[in-house]
C-alpha cells in the first residue's frame, strides 16, 4: 500500500526553537522569562525553553541586566513617574527582582524622584488645582513625601 500520492512519507522535523526565539528577538528586545513564555506557547516544554534562553545568553542576545536598565531609563524618560510604578512595569515585563532593583538604581542615579514629579506635572498645573496633582502624582507611582514636597499640600 502506497503512504501517499508520491510513494515517500513526509517526516515532519521538530521545531527549532533557538531559530524560532532568535527571530522573536529580532523584531524588538525582550526579558529571557519573555523569550521562555514565548517559545513554550509555541510548544516547547520547560527545560527546552531554559535551554533556548540559556543559549541566547551564552551567545550574547539575552542580557536581562543590561535591557531592564535600557528600558527602564527611556520610560522614565517618556513618562516621569515614581520607583515603585517603575518597579512594578519592570517585574510585569518578566524581570527578576534583584535585576528590577539594579535597573532602578540606575535609573534613579541621575535625577531625583522630586525632579521627575516636577517634569510629570509640567503644563499640569495651570488647567488643574492641587488636589488633582495629588492624584496624579499617586497614580505615577510617587511616595507621599515627594508628593507633599513637590505640590507643597498637606
Amino acid at each position: 500500500m502506497s503512504a501517499g500520492r508520491g510513494g515517500s512519507r513526509c517526516v515532519e522535523s521538530p521545531p527549532d526553537f533557538l531559530t524560532m526565539a532568535i527571530r522573536y528577538l529580532a523584531r524588538a528586545e525582550r526579558s529571557a522569562s519573555q523569550v521562555e513564555q514565548y517559545v513554550q506557547g509555541k510548544g516547547a516544554s520547560r527545560a527546552q525553553g531554559h535551554a533556548v534562553v540559556r543559549e541566547l545568553e551564552r551567545r550574547g542576545y539575552l542580557d536581562d541586566q543590561a535591557y531592564a536598565t535600557r528600558w527602564a531609563e527611556a520610560r522614565l524618560s517618556r513618562r516621569p513617574m515614581g520607583r515603585e510604578r517603575l518597579k512594578l512595569e519592570l517585574l510585569g515585563r518578566g524581570f527578576e527582582d534583584p535585576v528590577a532593583e539594579r535597573a532602578l538604581c540606575s535609573a534613579y542615579r541621575s535625577i531625583s524622584e522630586q525632579e521627575l514629579a516636577c517634569r510629570a506635572l509640567e503644563g499640569r498645573t495651570t488647567r488643574t488645582c492641587p488636589p488633582q496633582w495629588v492624584r496624579f502624582l499617586r497614580q505615577r507611582g510617587f511616595d507621599d513625601d515627594t508628593i507633599q514636597q513637590v505640590t507643597q499640600v498637606d
